[in-house]
This record gives structure tokens, C-alpha cells and sequence, in this order.
């Protein structure tokens, strides 16, 4: 919404649709014109020659029950999320696979009772106060913190996974992810 809502205010004629596809379809749609932009990890090797423009690095965090083991803790290691009864997306979800690389850091792999393929899913979950999740800091900014929960810094790498807009290998980029990037670049 920081960037889709500015750049509506500003080109109210345009149409903006939302879609969660994988990192291969994201490729495919940029390079077939199928798509205008997308946002996505930009360390991600299927995107090839497309244009990148970084615009946030990831940082985890857990939520976790008030009355859970860590509630109190100022920050929290990546093996003592694992041993918490966790809601995680799927391993099919770039966003998973790079929380498992950070378990795995840590000597510990994550075993959800629940998985989910949206972020919605795993919010639907947390709010009963039984399951604990790692998050982006940057849902907490579109979901904020479900009632009955905490936010727990996870100890980890200092810079995680960077996040950005890439556009199609087309120079000058179409029209309409011309526009978006300038909205981006602001």
C-alpha cells in the first residue's frame, strides 16, 4: 500500500491488480509482458536481466502469546522459536525457505503444526493465543499485532534478504511501470 496507494492518488485512471505468484511466474509475466512490475526478493536467481530496484530489507521477528515462554524476552534465537508451537508459511514460499536457512543457523529445524501459502492464513491462527509465528517486520507495518500477542526481536544476520520492485527487461520500462517506479524512487 506505500507504493500502490500514492501511485493511484497520483494516475487515477490506472488499474492496479494484486496477485501472489511464485518466483518462476513472476519471471515469466515480466519477461512475456504479461505483467508490468512485481515486487519479490531480488535475490532471486530466476529473475535474470530484469531491472531491480531495492526498497526494503527483511527483518524477522516472532509473535508469540502474551502468556507464552518468551514473552518477556527482549529478543529471542532462532532455536528456541523452533521448540514454540508455530504457524509458518509453506516451504513452498520463497519467504519460508529463507526462515528455514536462518533455523538451520541456528542448529534448529522449524516444524509448524499449521502452514499456510498467505500471510492472512497464518494471522487467522495467532490471534487464540496457542501458536507462536515468525514474521517480516514489514507485515507488522499492513497486519500490526494481533491481540493477546508480543513482537520478539530474532537474534540473527544483521541485514536479511532485500525486497524490491522488478520490472521487465524492456528500456525504457512500459509506461506504466515507469510511473511506479517513480513513485517507488520517492
Amino acid at each position: 500500500s506505500l507504493l500502490t496507494t500514492p501511485f493511484c492518488e497520483r494516475h487515477s485512471r490506472a488499474g492496479v491488480s494484486i496477485e501472489s505468484l511464485s518466483s518462476a511466474d513472476i519471471t515469466y509475466g515480466l519477461t512475456e509482458f504479461e505483467l508490468d512490475a512485481a515486487m519479490t526478493y531480488l535475490d532471486d536467481d530466476t529473475l535474470g536481466d530484469l531491472h531491480r530496484l531495492p526498497l526494503y530489507e527483511e527483518r524477522y521477528m516472532l509473535l508469540t502469546p502474551l502468556d507464552g515462554p518468551l514473552a518477556g524476552a527482549g529478543s529471542a534465537s532462532w532455536s528456541q522459536a523452533a521448540a514454540l508451537p508455530l504457524c509458518l508459511l509453506n516451504s513452498r514460499m520463497r519467504n519460508r525457505r529463507i526462515m528455514d536457512e536462518c533455523f538451520a543457523a541456528d542448529g534448529a529445524t522449524a516444524t509448524p503444526a499449521i502452514e499456510s501459502d498467505t500471510v492472512a492464513g497464518l494471522y487467522a491462527h495467532l490471534p487464540r493465543g496457542r501458536w507462536s509465528s515468525v514474521i517480516s517486520h514489514a507485515w507488522l507495518h499492513m497486519f500490526g499485532v494481533p491481540e493477546g500477542m508480543r513482537v520478539v526481536p530474532l537474534e540473527g544476520p544483521a541485514h536479511g534478504p532485500r525486497v524490491g520492485l522488478v520490472t521487465g527487461p524492456d528500456e525504457p520500462p512500459s509506461v506504466l511501470a515507469g510511473a511506479l517506479l517513480a513513485v517507488a524512487r520517492e
